[in-house]
């Protein structure tokens, strides 16, 4: 096993040991345990726990962030809103636990919480470029405007992620068209439409 292939063993264990028991109660001779290893193979990768948790949130800001990427070239801005929600909401379905650990839980640690504020740096930057084409009605600075945006967004989103994790009956589809109506069609155009 190659040194990159024992990490991601090691990432993968850990993520089943901090699902299972969460970060204080998780222990590095349990996570070395579950990934088939010894604790010094363990410490030679992470020498603290805070360190290999560290490097599992990154793992996961980089998988969301991968999730981003594919991407198909979207014909309008609506069209890229509507598939970046699809994608954001697809990777939390399949990856529950790097949800938690990016949006959910607030890290205490200083080394963990410095990797969340650059996940999160990293997600408001992306979002950001969504909103590149929305009009404004104020002559604020475009790139101050598209991270306002962006960071409404980045809460919204995982607002309702939080709603959805407690209501896992409503299909993905179902959040995706509701969180769309809300953010991108807007609360006055819902008010506007006819009843049905």
């Amino acid at each position: 096993m190659t040194r990159s292939e024992r990490r991601e063993r090691i990432l993968a264990a850990a993520a089943a040991v901090f699902a299972e028991r969460g970060y204080d109660a998780a222990g590095m001779r349990e996570v070395a345990t579950r990934a088939g290893i010894s604790t010094p193979v363990l410490y030679d990768h992470f020498p603290a726990k805070a360190q290999l948790y560290a490097g599992l949130l990154q793992s996961e800001v980089d998988r969301l962030q991968a999730a981003w990427g594919e991407l198909p070239e979207p014909r309008d801005a609506e069209e890229l809103f509507v598939a970046t929600v699809d994608a954001i909401f697809g990777w939390i379905e399949r990856n529950q636990q790097g949800w938690r650990m990016i949006f959910a839980e607030a890290p205490s640690d200083p080394e963990v919480a410095e990797v969340h504020r650059r996940g999160q740096a990293r997600a408001t930057e992306k979002l950001a470029e969504l909103f590149a084409a929305v009009p404004l009605s104020t002559d604020l600075d475009r790139s101050r405007a598209n991270e306002l945006f962006a960071e409404t967004y980045k809460s919204a989103v995982n607002a309702i992620a939080g709603w959805w994790w407690h209501n896992r009956d409503l299909p993905r589809a179902h959040v995706v068209a509701l969180t769309t109506d809300l953010l991108w069609h807007g609360l006055r155009r819902l008010t506007l439409q006819e009843d049905p």
